[in-house]
């Protein structure tokens, strides 16, 4: 493991040691950047391309945007080195977009699920085609059939484990909307007690109570073994949990429900740190028992230790 940042807390002049890192350089951005000498070094120009004219158009736009994409990725992960730079013992200022309002993540996680069910759906109805048509076509009806049965097995594992989660989801995004976090301030500190606030618009009438968990979970690679017996896994480490169950009748009324926190104490090794060899982060599930109340979120949260110093505070 890389050796830690090490830093300076302003009052106390103590050194403070964090793992936390900024993000590696984003390769999929280089690598598009550098696409454009790529191909003039490989003597490609536009009349190697002639085969596209007629329909370029398209091509051209995608490939815009992806050059803009990339380097604006480019330039947002050299903003986080300059300021990890210039605050290497503030790392809630380059380590991660932190924002005193975080919202769940249903809405990503869908944007991602949905054209992965929707290409294995297509993927799917070409099978099903092809193979009956063949299977039927030359008058194999007994073997269509078993074919189809098999098929239909998979195609209920499909249904069940990829795309019944995802329109779930859906539907409960649509009922309850995205769920926001509101903080007293970024960062929050170890060893402190504070309030953060939930709001769920439009109200949630069928949430008697919300089940309230908070986690510092550590993750690490480990490697074990030799030569052609080794072995690299993922370990995962709870480092602090705490539960507790809330009454939801402020959510009820259409009110932000005010959650309190317990921040345990801890040194540098209970930081967030998202991208470090061992990274860190701190979690809060929220979720409910009651069946239709469609919670079941998790935030994660800028939990940072500041070395008794006066933190510079995030927007």
């Amino acid at each position: 493991m890389s050796p830690p940042l090490s830093a300076t807390s302003r009052e106390t002049s103590a050194p403070v040691l964090t793992e936390a890192r900024p993000a590696s350089l984003p390769r999929w951005a280089g690598a598009v950047v550098l696409s454009p000498l790529g191909a003039r070094y490989l003597g490609l120009d536009d009349e190697s391309f002639a085969w596209f004219h007629g329909t370029g158009m398209p091509f051209a736009a995608v490939g815009a945007l992806a050059y803009l994409s990339a380097l604006l990725s480019l330039g947002h992960w050299g903003l986080r080195v300059m300021r990890s730079q210039k605050h290497p013992y503030e790392p809630w200022l380059w380590d991660h977009s932190w924002r005193r309002e975080l919202y769940d993540q249903r809405l990503t996680q869908l944007l991602v699920s949905w054209p992965v069910s929707l290409i294995l759906l297509a993927i799917l109805a070409v099978v099903h085609w092809l193979l009956y048509s063949q299977a039927f076509s030359r008058g194999h009806v007994l073997p269509g059939a078993m074919l189809g049965l098999v098929l239909l097995a998979f195609d209920v594992i499909i249904f069940t484990r990829v795309l019944g989660p995802t329109v779930r989801a859906t539907l409960a995004l649509l009922r309850s909307g995205r769920m926001r976090l509101h903080l007293p301030g970024v960062p929050l500190e170890l060893g402190s007690q504070c309030q953060v606030h939930l709001e769920a618009r439009p109200s949630l009438a069928h949430l008697s109570n919300v089940k309230v968990e908070l986690r510092c979970i550590r993750e690490w690679a480990e490697t074990t073994g030799s030569g052609d017996s080794q072995c690299t896994q993922s370990v995962i480490h709870i480092a602090h949990s705490h539960a507790y169950t809330v009454d939801a009748a402020a959510l009820r009324e259409g009110k932000a429900l005010a959650l309190p926190l317990e921040l345990s104490e801890g040194g540098p090794e209970h930081s967030t740190a998202l991208h470090a060899a061992r990274s860190c982060h701190w979690e809060l599930k929220l979720s409910s028992e009651v069946s239709g109340a469609d919670l079941d979120i998790t935030f994660v949260l800028p939990v940072y230790y500041t070395g008794g110093g006066n933190p510079a505070r995030a927007s």
